[in-house]
């Protein structure tokens, strides 16, 4: 038998898109005996304006929902408002109260050893998962995480 492999550095088209749904629900049920498609991939954002005419963008996080976890895929604020205002700390404690109202049970992030930001998820209650040595930009990456009590 000959195989033709493609690759593709675009979105995937619909009968490809159909496939993995099919494929996925099958493997979904062997795996969690129902289709959990509705659990994973959840999109999330959080922003934070100030108040000024007209509201200046300072912070935003943006998130996926994956199995009653909620993973963190960016958090950002604007350099002059970092370390001073609390604005990343507010929003870590916003995604919480989130997380226990939709008895998510945990948070869990990523970041590089070179964002020099360990100290900040530390100091806001994140432990230390694993440690990807020489991963993505040959650096070493952390998964951090925090369970969230349910209300």
């Amino acid at each position: 038998m000959n195989l033709n492999f493609e690759i593709s550095f675009e979105d995937a088209d619909e009968e490809i898109k159909s496939f993995f749904k099919q494929e996925w629900l099958s493997t979904d049920l062997i795996h969690f005996g129902r289709d959990i498609s509705e659990e994973i991939n959840r999109p999330l954002t959080v922003t934070v304006y100030n108040d000024a005419s007209p509201p200046q963008l300072l912070a935003a996080a943006r998130c996926i929902i994956m199995g009653q976890t909620l993973r963190v895929s960016q958090l950002l604020v604007i350099e002059e408002y970092r370390k001073s205002h609390g604005i990343g700390s507010l929003i870590l404690q916003r995604l919480e109260t989130l997380a226990r109202q939709n008895e998510w049970h945990k948070i869990r992030l990523s970041t590089s050893k070179k964002h020099q930001n360990i100290e900040f998820y530390l100091k806001n209650g994140y432990v230390i998962e694993a440690t990807l040595k020489n991963d993505a930009f040959q650096t070493t990456w952390y998964i951090l995480s925090k369970f969230v009590d349910s209300e």
